[in-house]
């Protein structure tokens, strides 16, 4: 039995199995380096809606600002600017849970680290009615405090 084992095609086949486990991690991470972008641009569209939604016709949301921890996989934070005053806020959007399952919600933080809700993104309606006719929903003032947390940098 051993007399057959060849070490020679043992290797090869070995570097071959090595070598395609390789590209396709490549691939994926190439794939994941493309989406990013658009990731980021379609963000900020449903940020931008939003604002408009909140305060109609006062909101330019600008570049992407680049989140330093864990939760920049579920978050992604923007420069706006307020066009009444000139103020520069920070909007982040990001998942939280709802009664209808998570939903991502934007939220408006100031220079001197106030923040304030938004609303929900892609969500009308009956839903939305519901949603935002809470004056004292916990989970947005549970997330209203983490917002800071979450924009501190390290």
């Amino acid at each position: 039995m051993l007399e057959n084992f060849s070490y020679k095609k043992f290797f090869i086949d070995f570097g071959i199995l090595v070598l395609l486990i390789s590209i396709s991690f490549l691939l994926i991470i190439y794939s994941v380096k493309l989406s990013r972008k658009s990731w980021q641009s379609n963000l900020k569209v449903s940020v931008e809606k939003v604002l408009d939604e909140y305060d109609a016709n006062n909101w330019t949301v600008g570049k992407f600002i680049p989140i330093n921890n864990p939760f920049s996989l579920s978050a992604a934070c923007y420069q706006a600017q307020y066009r009444k005053t000139g103020d520069i806020y920070k909007a982040i959007i990001l998942r939280i849970e709802t009664y209808y399952g998570p939903l991502p919600a934007v939220f408006i933080v100031s220079e001197d680290n106030e923040v304030e809700f938004a609303g929900y993104s892609s969500i009308h309606g009956r839903v939305l009615t519901q949603l935002t006719n809470k004056p004292s929903d916990k989970r947005i003032d549970f997330w209203k405090e983490k917002v800071i947390e979450i924009l501190k940098e390290e």
